[in-house]
């Protein structure tokens, strides 16, 4: 928000995904509750806020959250990840694809260099730990 990350979590995912793609499309609809979340809290606090934007590095799990129909890959993911799907369509959440080498929030699950981390933790409006 004004440029800064509000916002972050890390976790193990509760459940076993069978593809990248679908471990990217759990993770989407929990970052697309949290926005939610978020939004109603802005709201209570009178502060405007317009629809969501997710940025995200798989193209394949995009398109999931885009394309109601299912398909041979994805029938077995669980009903409520699918939720996300849902807000997308309400056009309550916009899907951007960003480049991997681009996603900032990279930093935060893996082991990156320190030029990488500096530009993704200035990307989120935050500080580099350690920097000079």
């Amino acid at each position: 928000m004004n440029g800064g990350a509000i916002s972050w979590q890390s976790k193990r995912q509760p459940t076993v995904a069978a593809s990248t793609s679908e471990a990217e499309y759990m993770a989407a609809a929990a970052a697309v509750k949290e926005g939610l979340w978020l939004r109603k809290l802005l709201a209570d606090l009178d502060i405007p806020t317009g629809t969501i934007n997710s940025m995200a590095d798989n193209q394949s799990a995009i398109k999931l959250l885009r394309n109601p129909i299912s398909s041979i890959r994805s029938k077995h993911i669980d009903n409520v990840h699918h939720f996300a799907r849902e807000r997308v369509m309400r056009k309550e959440v916009t899907l951007n694809y960003v480049k991997t080498q681009d996603m900032v929030a990279d930093v935060l699950t893996k082991a990156v260099p320190e030029v990488t981390h500096k530009r993704c933790c200035g990307g989120m409006g935050l500080s580099s730990m350690g920097a000079k």
